[in-house]
């Protein structure tokens, strides 16, 4: 039993691995362009403060278009290999890539709120570097972070569950798997659109609140 269960959390850990690789890469680099360009546009024509810029910042990395945007790359990435696995004769929903692809849900959104607040800092009009860190950090809460994470760990999984689960179906009807990789692309884009719009309808709703003056 323990066996097992040591085997099971080393394949997890083996797939996230690959999967981060995978999508590390894009997730940093598309951190670091939103980042850059909500302060730049925050404080440039919109004439903003950096405090508000980098507030804005925040909003938009862990409520709205964070968890998002690392299901998008995650989906666009890994899809070929949520599918591989169905085409093998013993086709099944694998629960070690769920798992998998929750785990590195999470860390890959903390990687793209890591990247993103460096790209935030960065393109502020301020010199003060260790100013605009600390009045970042003072903008963020742990249970934000926490949430926003987890929100972006369910997105994945949930999307490589359906995947697989509609992909073990579509072959056994025979379908071409080229299409049926085509097929899941913009049905995970809608199950994401769904969860999305769940999520911050039911479970957790936005909340905003006036910065102390």
């Amino acid at each position: 039993m323990v066996r097992e269960t040591v085997r099971s959390v080393a394949a997890i850990a083996a797939l996230a691995e690959g999967y981060g690789q995978r999508c590390g890469g894009p997730v940093i680099l598309a951190g670091l362009v939103v980042g850059l360009g909500v302060v730049q546009l925050a404080s440039g024509p919109l004439a903003q403060t950096s405090r508000f810029s980098l507030e804005l910042l925040i909003l938009l990395v862990l409520q709205l278009v964070g968890p998002m945007l690392v299901a998008l790359v995650s989906l666009a990435l890994l899809l070929p290999r949520w599918l591989e696995r169905q085409t093998a004769p013993e086709r099944a929903i694998q629960p070690a890539c769920i798992a998998a692809a929750a785990l590195v849900g999470a860390m890959l959104q903390l990687l793209f709120f890591s990247a993103a607040a460096t790209g935030g800092v960065l393109g502020t009009p301020r010199t003060d570097l260790v100013g605009e860190i600390r009045d970042l950090l003072g903008g963020v809460a742990i249970g934000d972070i926490g949430r926003a994470c987890l929100r972006a760990g369910v997105f994945v999984a949930a999307i490589c569950g359906w995947s697989q689960w509609r992909c073990r179906l579509a072959m056994k009807k025979g379908r071409e798997f080229a299409r049926l990789a085509s097929d899941q692309l913009g049905e995970g884009f809608i199950l994401l659109l769904a969860l999305k719009l769940l999520w911050i309808s039911l479970i957790d709703p936005l909340h905003l609140s006036a910065s102390p003056q």
